[in-house]
């Protein structure tokens, strides 16, 4: 096909009226292929101004192919309600307890949900709940199946990451749904975030306690969708006190600097950065926050919360407490920082929205939603 050239500059009203001369038959191949040309450089007419042309209408980034910015606009998830089903989706490890599947339904079952499991839950494959494809395949059904409302995680472990090249990104950004879930988890936050553009949620697994705090969150945010405010039930220890505003952005330490030189590495710009940990040394925790300084992430965020860690021994004789450990990276930055958040391996265990805005007060220990995260 002979490819079409406008002189520069041209209005989409130009562009249009002569597309609508075309014949109807062959009419909506050509504007398909001409804005995609446009929107590619092909044509001669600049990005930036084709989208200044339309008038205030923004493209999404994930209808393009390019990642979201810490600019960018996230779509919301609907809201669950009572008698939604929720699919129990195991994109990483196994649950190897009878028993956790039977609480897992009992809670979720207490919120007046439906509770559906995936194909995959009781596979195994190692350590793994199925194979790497058989584990992305039924999140992807998931996502697509109109029955299911919300999907979450029965629990993280180990091989999120695995799957990441057999999910189905253009099916799910068409199909967003609220998906919940922690630790290993934080891989798939990022990755919808980013490939997807929508809000997703670090909040209980499956498997979790589910305290009274755990619970209340999760209606709060997920539920009610509330402009949540998180005060910790633990003692809260500031770092450097003042207020921030950002997108928040986090998760399990350990698996979000695993994301640092991919493609599913998050927009650090202007965030609010939490994480937490379980198992990890000081010393370990010390390389990971080097990591993220030496990949140019932490000079670019605007607050910053650690939660738990929880297992974090100290490590061999002599050595640094976890606290001077985040000082020392922290502190520099001359930011609103805190840390002991009720974010984590513990009971207790805030539903936080990834990519949703929400303002740290670090003096009083706490930080809320500017917004609700759900429709």
């Amino acid at each position: 096909m002979r490819r079409l050239r406008f002189p520069q500059p041209i209005s989409v009203q130009l562009m249009i009226r002569f597309l609508l001369k075309v014949r109807f038959r062959t009419r909506c191949l050509i504007i398909s292929e001409s804005i995609n040309s446009i929107l590619t450089g092909k044509i001669v007419m600049k990005r930036t101004d084709f989208l200044k042309s339309l008038g205030g209408i923004t493209v999404a980034p994930w209808a393009v192919g390019s990642k979201l910015t810490g600019t960018g606009v996230l779509r919301k998830p609907k809201r669950l309600q009572p008698g939604d089903l929720i699919g129990l989706t195991a994109p990483a490890g196994i649950v190897f307890n009878d028993d956790d599947y039977t609480r897992m339904v009992q809670v979720l079952t207490d919120f007046g949900f439906r509770t559906k499991f995936g194909s995959n839950v009781r596979n195994r494959h190692g350590y793994l709940a199925g194979t790497d494809r058989e584990r992305a395949e039924n999140l992807n059904q998931m996502f697509v199946d109109p029955e299911i409302d919300g999907i979450m995680a029965v629990r993280g472990g180990w091989g999120c990451s695995r799957i990441l090249p057999y999910l189905d990104f253009k099916a799910i950004a068409r199909n967003p749904k609220v998906y919940c879930g922690f630790s290993d988890n934080t891989t798939l936050h990022h990755a919808f975030m980013s490939y997807c553009g929508f809000t997703t949620f670090h909040g209980p697994n499956g498997n979790s306690d589910w305290t009274d705090l755990t619970k209340e969150s999760f209606e709060s945010v997920i539920m009610k969708g509330e402009e949540s405010r998180y005060q910790s039930k633990s003692d809260v220890r500031t770092l450097q006190a003042g207020s921030a505003q950002g997108r928040l952005i986090g998760g399990n330490l350990t698996i979000l600097t695993t994301t640092l030189g991919t493609s599913y590495q998050p927009d650090f710009r202007d965030a609010i950065l939490f994480v937490e940990d379980i198992g990890e040394r000081t010393y370990k925790i010390d390389r990971m926050l080097a990591h993220l300084k030496q990949a140019g992430a932490l000079n670019k965020i605007s607050g910053f919360i650690f939660g738990k860690c929880t297992d974090c021994s100290a490590g061999p004789n002599p050595t640094f407490s976890l606290a001077e450990v985040i000082e020392k990276y922290i502190k520099p930055l001359n930011i609103p920082a805190m840390m002991n958040a009720d974010i984590g391996h513990e009971e207790d265990n805030f539903t936080i929205p990834a990519g949703g805005i929400a303002e740290l007060d670090a003096g009083s220990g706490e930080f809320w939603l500017k917004e609700s995260s759900v429709i």
